[in-house]
């Protein structure tokens, strides 16, 4: 019976001991609310993002917008084109360039390449200065329409790279041109 009762008594201090344990006081209570509160401040964050998508979505819509609108405009604009060993720019070339220029002013961050082309006829020499020549005076031109330079390269490609490859003077005429690449 001894053995009952001090079994007894090993087991109900052992229990109390242990209610003990799992008791906690107020201000334990309160030390573990902060975890609760980061729990709870994860699903506001993704709130918070859920909320400026709509505006990050619709500011690439509008860029989408603006380099779609751009691409129609360049398309309209085309090439400028040239005389037979000329590099003088008629006033359909400037009409063109006054075109280009607007564009370029209103769109900050647009570039331009301007590729000086020629026909097949002369010399590879004669055609890549020539190729120069034109893509300079466009450059040139759009630089007094107030476009920074730093923002118009050029590239005299010559006879290397026909927009047409027939051998008439219809497609010759095509290929002594200035090509923009935006």
């Amino acid at each position: 019976m001894k053995k009952a009762i001090l079994v007894l008594a090993a087991i109900g201090f052992i229990a109390a001991g242990c209610s003990h344990a799992v008791r906690q006081t107020p201000e334990q209570v309160s030390q573990a609310t902060p975890a609760k509160t980061t729990v709870q401040k994860a699903p506001e964050e993704k709130k918070l993002n859920t909320e400026t998508a709509p505006a990050v979505t619709e500011k690439k819509e509008a860029t989408a917008t603006e380099e779609t609108k751009l691409v129609k405009q360049e398309a309209k604009i085309g090439d400028i084109h040239f005389n037979y060993d000329k590099y003088n720019l008629d006033k359909d070339a400037k009409d063109k360039l006054h075109q280009i220029s607007d564009l370029m002013l209103k769109n900050p961050d647009v570039k331009v390449m301007i590729e000086g082309r020629c026909d097949e006829r002369g010399t590879e020499e004669y055609n890549l200065a020539l190729g120069d020549k034109r893509a300079n005076a466009a450059k040139n031109y759009l630089a007094a329409l107030g476009v920074a330079a730093d923002r118009v390269s050029t590239v005299s490609y010559g006879k290397d790279k026909p927009l047409c490859t027939e051998h008439n003077e219809k497609c010759w005429a095509v290929n002594r041109s200035d090509h923009f690449s935006y």
